[in-house]
């Protein structure tokens, strides 16, 4: 069990996936009976707790023994040098490892192809910090007009890059998202400045639409502001909400009971009954049309 921002995460299980499936996954029942069972061991809370969503992802692990059932599969990095190992010039693999060994999986991997296009200088990506990960200024809590809950959570996702879009007017202060506490003016710098091209780009950007009610209002208002913010037309920030929407329900799914049930059903009533979306169509299926 990991704790994660305004929620926490338990998993993994651990099922051995086709190479013809690995894009057609789909989170099972039984894995979810399996998590909750084992996490309620751990916190016995957990049997009385609401479950937001359930997701699926596949790790690209690498086996040494003919073990079918995974687990003893080591979760180290695997780097190859396949002109070495292959006789196959310009290719590296790096595979295995988790996401918390990602920069050292990078520097692995860059440090062996560097060397091959004769560049000898170190890795510092272990010395620098992350943009933001600077202890934000003290005197932006002091200073900003704002409410305390909005800039402790700008301030923890983006650190010292917080303060350029904390700002006084009211505009930019407008909460977007009630449950992550995502103001309009962080929409506007996550669209500007750091490539956010869909509601999806900005969820992993700002949490948006990840806290209990997975995106009910705030993606509608979200999808508005790529119209204001970004090269963005109305019409394909309704196919932008329609796809993000899309993406929750995947989650929401595999969990469909109690809270999570009357939750769904709740946004099906607005966003049917009221907005009409199933009579928008996704952006891919508009391009597709088009073309």
């Amino acid at each position: 069990m990991v704790p994660g921002d305004t929620i926490s995460l338990i998993g993994t299980t651990s099922e051995h996936i086709d190479y013809d499936q690995i894009d057609n996954l789909h989170v099972t029942e039984r894995e979810v009976d399996i998590l909750l069972a084992e996490g309620a061991k751990l916190a016995p809370i957990m049997a009385n707790t609401r479950v937001l969503r359930a997701y699926a992802g596949v790790r690209p692990l690498v086996a040494v023994d003919d073990d079918g059932s995974g687990r003893n599969i080591s979760r180290g990095i695997v780097l190859l040098d396949h002109e070495q190992r292959d006789g196959l010039k310009g290719f590296t693999t790096i595979t295995g490892g988790k996401l918390m060994t990602y920069r050292l999986m990078a520097e692995w991997a860059t440090d062996l192809v560097a060397k091959k296009l004769g560049n000898t200088q170190s890795c510092q990506t272990h010395l620098r910090p992350l943009p933001g990960s600077q202890e934000a200024p003290k005197t932006l809590k002091k200073t900003a007009s704002i409410a305390k809950p909005v800039y402790e959570s700008a301030i923890y996702r983006h650190g010292e890059r917080a303060a350029s879009f904390l700002a006084d007017d009211a505009k930019s202060q407008a909460v977007i998202c009630e449950c992550e506490m995502v103001t309009a003016g962080e929409i506007e710098y996550a669209i500007k400045q750091l490539d956010v091209n869909n509601l999806v780009d900005l969820r992993r950007r700002t949490r948006l639409g990840m806290g209990p009610c997975q995106g009910e209002l705030c993606s509608y208002r979200a999808a508005s502001l790529f119209s204001e913010y970004g090269q963005v037309s109305g019409c394909q920030s309704s196919h932008l909400l329609v796809d993000f929407l899309e993406e929750r329900w995947k989650g929401i799914k595999p969990i469909f009971w109690g809270d999570a049930l009357r939750e769904a059903e709740f946004s099906y009533w607005i966003y049917e009954g009221l907005l009409g979306a199933s009579d928008l169509p996704s952006f891919d299926s508009a391009t597709e049309k088009q073309q």
